[in-house]
Formats: structure tokens, C-alpha cells, sequence
């Protein structure tokens, strides 16, 4: 058994390695990577310096995007599965991110601006489900791992979260917001032009897809998954939004030190989720999410204790191990749940995902008003804990069914199965 699977891993290295298509891929997911890493973290500092808006309005600004980013994550999941041409969708929400950063660059009015974010970036953010799903379709089509796959392209955009936001602000320093936000403008088209001409058109039968709701039938252990999700990105939200404070308020180091904190994160992320990516399969994708909540709850009860530079810099490993599960292996679990449905659970992940960044985004300023920046990190270490509660839940749910489908001497038939595709957990594995 191990041995087909390090087989297929070899087949998805040489895949990465040998396939001209994977090009545009990799090219597009890096574009649209930095593009949004230098909107992303650019936008508050725009607002507030050039277009005098209010800690209030930029706080709205970013819940009303939020809530159109999900909403449309789930319309156009669903599309997709039903249309079967994911790079045309693809191209056509680069193109739309790349209006919205036109419209950053020629606007200067709050409520423009926010009815731009809202439509373009809103329904244009929706490549990042698209992305996840293509990923996998390419890594089916081609033989490779899905999972290592997948986390080889997580590892390309965590690499454009380290490029990013240093070249937007090196930008703003030296030409200006006008000219940061028309580079954005230009990766998003030229990730457009690479989705159009450089991607095969994968044309994936989705068994059922047609009929009925495409989100329908999501079983218990999917939704233990999904709420886990958010709770995670609550707290990594949070973790961003006030590890700068604690550095500086409370440690009283220089700023420059959150981003060698930041950077040094992002560095580690991407060797250990090409790592467990690669090791999924043999390890468990449930009990590795089990263990990467495990490691949330040790990074953020240790965070209050810390008090030394060092230390903090030794603790962005277990920080490290715990992101890049989060942000790679919980998706694989949704399609392998939803295989006739890849758009719609990649859509479920990207909307958790969000949902999770809205929640944390919230809640942030007013935990931190009550418990500090530094106890702050006692409730992100209570919320990974309930996190981590779920998901033993849901792993024990698998192991349960695992055990009656064994004990049972009957099997179903293929057409039972098929006749009820709803019933996500069925395809899961224990794990």
C-alpha cells in the first residue's frame, strides 16, 4: 500500500516537473498571488491616507467585500461544476480583479470604491476556489497525488505572500498607490491571458451535478470540518491583526521585528507543506488536521509566556506546521467528500475560509480591548482548542462508520451509491 502511494507521489514530482502546461499554472497562481498580496495588505492605508476614511468605514469596507467574496464563492462553485470549463471562469474572475484594481487606482470616493471592491474584487475573488478545484482536476487528469499537488500550489502562494506586500509597499514608497494598484491590475490580466491560453480545458463529468442543489447532503463530519475551518482563521486573523501590537506595545521591540516574525512563518510554510502534502495519505489527512489544531493551541498558549526574541522566533515553527496544514490539506478532505462536486466543496472550503478571516477580523479589536494584546492569545488558544475538539469528533465518526461497513457481511451495490450522491461523509476516509 505504501508503496503504490510513494509511486504516485513520484508520478506527481515528475508531473510537476515535465508538464508544460503545469506552467501557466504555476504562473497564475503566483500571479494572482502577489497581485492580491499587495491589494490585500495595501488597502487600509489607502483608505485611511487617501481617502480619509474612518476606522469604521474601513472596517465595513473590508465585512461588505468579505460577505460578497462568500456569497459569490458558493454561486460560482456551483456554476462551475455545472458548466465543466473552470478556465474560462478562471480567466473571467481574473479579469474582473483586475477592473477592481483599476477602479482603486482611478477612485478616490469611499463609496465607489466600495461598490467596486464589492462587485469586482467580490465576485473576482471566487478564482481562489476555482484555482483549488482546477488544481485538483489537473492532478487527476495527470495521475499525480492531489493532495502533494495541492500543496505544492499552496506553496506557490505562500511564496507570493512573502513577495508581496514588500514589493506593494516598495511601490507606494516610490511611485505611489496609482501605480501599485495598476501593476495589480497587470498581473490579474496577464493570470487572465495564462488561464486562457496556457491551461487545457479540463472537461470533468460531475455525476449528478445537474440535478438538485449542488450543496446538498454535506454530512456531519464535513460540517465538523468546515466549522473547525473558521475557528482556525478566526484566530490566525486575529494572530495577524495583534501580533504587531504585541511585539511592539507590550515586548517593546522594534516593528521591523513582526515582519521578520511574518517572513520567517511564511519561509517555513512552504518546505513543511510540501512535506505533509507529500505525506498526507500515509499519515491521515484527518489526523493530520488534528494535529495542526494540536499545534494552533501550543503555539498560542505559549505566546502570553514568551518574552524573549529568540523564543519567538522558535515558536513560528509550530505556527508554521499548523498553517500550512489549515491552508492546504482540509480542502483535499471536502473534494475526496464531494467528488462529483469539486467546484461546490472547493467553494465550501474558500467560503469557511473567509468566513473564518470576516469572524477573526470582528471579533479581533474587541477581545483585544477587553483581554489585551497579549492575554489575546489565551482566547485564539481556547478557540483552537474547541477546534481541535471538533475535529477528534469528526475523526471518531469516521473510525465508527469504518467499523460498521466492515462488520457488515452485505455490500451496496455501485448503483446504491450512486443514487445518493449527497451523502458526502460517505467518501471519506477514517484518516
Amino acid at each position: 500500500m505504501s508503496g503504490g502511494r510513494a509511486g504516485r507521489a513520484a508520478v506527481g514530482l515528475r508531473g510537476l516537473l515535465g508538464d508544460g502546461a503545469l506552467g501557466g499554472l504555476v504562473g497564475a497562481t503566483g500571479m494572482i498571488g502577489v497581485a492580491g498580496a499587495m491589494v490585500t495588505t495595501s488597502v487600509s492605508l489607502f483608505l485611511s491616507d487617501k481617502v480619509g476614511a474612518t476606522p469604521l468605514m474601513i472596517g465595513l469596507f473590508f465585512a461588505g467585500r468579505a460577505v460578497m467574496e462568500i456569497a459569490s464563492d458558493l454561486v460560482v462553485g456551483a456554476m462551475s461544476d455545472r458548466i465543466g470549463n473552470r478556465r474560462s471562469l478562471l480567466a473571467l474572475c481574473s479579469l474582473l480583479s483586475a477592473v477592481g484594481a483599476l477602479c482603486y487606482s482611478a477612485f478616490r470616493d469611499y463609496y465607489l470604491l466600495f461598490a467596486a471592491a464589492a462587485v469586482f474584487f467580490g465576485i473576482g475573488s471566487a478564482c481562489f476556489s476555482q484555482l483549488f478545484a482546477y488544481t485538483r482536476e489537473f492532478a487527476d487528469n495527470r495521475a499525480m497525488d492531489a493532495t502533494f499537488f495541492n500543496s505544492a500550489l499552496r506553496s506557490v502562494t505562500s511564496l507570493a505572500w512573502i513577495v508581496g506586500p514588500p514589493l506593494g509597499f516598495l511601490l507606494i514608497d516610490v511611485r505611489g498607490f496609482g501605480t501599485l494598484f495598476l501593476t495589480a491590475s497587470a498581473l490579474y490580466l496577464a493570470a487572465g491571458a495564462l488561464c486562457l491560453w496556457r491551461l487545457p480545458n479540463l472537461r470533468v463529468e460531475q455525476g449528478g451535478a445537474a440535478a438538485g442543489s449542488p450543496y446538498r447532503g454535506i454530512g456531519r463530519r464535513s460540517a465538523l470540518l468546515m466549522t473547525a475551518v473558521v475557528l482556525l482563521l478566526a484566530v490566525n486573523s486575529i494572530y495577524q491583526i495583534d501580533i504587531a501590537l504585541f511585539v511592539t506595545k507590550d515586548l517593546h521591540f522594534a516593528a521591523g521585528f513582526t515582519g521578520v516574525l511574518l517572513g520567517v512563518a511564511s519561509a517555513l510554510e512552504i518546505p513543511v507543506m510540501m512535506y505533509l502534502g507529500s505525506r498526507a495519505e500515509r499519515f491521515g489527512k484527518w489526523r493530520l488536521v488534528l494535529v495542526g489544531a494540536c499545534c494552533a493551541v501550543l503555539f498560542f498558549a505559549a505566546l502570553p509566556n514568551v518574552h524573549s526574541a529568540w523564543l519567538l522566533v522558535l515558536l513560528q515553527l509550530p505556527n508554521a506546521v499548523w498553517t500550512s496544514i489549515v491552508l492546504s490539506i482540509p480542502v483535499t478532505i471536502l473534494q475526496d467528500a464531494m467528488a462529483d462536486r469539486v467546484g461546490a466543496a472547493s467553494a465550501l472550503y474558500s467560503s469557511s475560509f473567509k468566513a473564518g478571516i470576516l469572524l477573526g477580523g470582528a471579533t479581533a479589536g474587541t477581545v483585544t480591548q477587553w483581554a489585551g494584546f497579549t492575554d489575546v492569545f489565551w482566547a485564539c488558544a481556547l478557540l483552537s482548542a474547541a477546534a481541535a475538539l471538533l475535529l477528534a469528533l469528526g475523526r471518531g465518526l469516521g473510525h465508527q462508520r469504518s467499523a460498521g461497513q466492515r462488520g457488515r457481511a452485505d455490500v451496496q451495490p455501485a448503483t446504491a451509491a450512486a443514487a445518493h450522491p449527497g451523502v458526502a461523509d460517505a467518501a471519506e476516509p477514517a484518516g
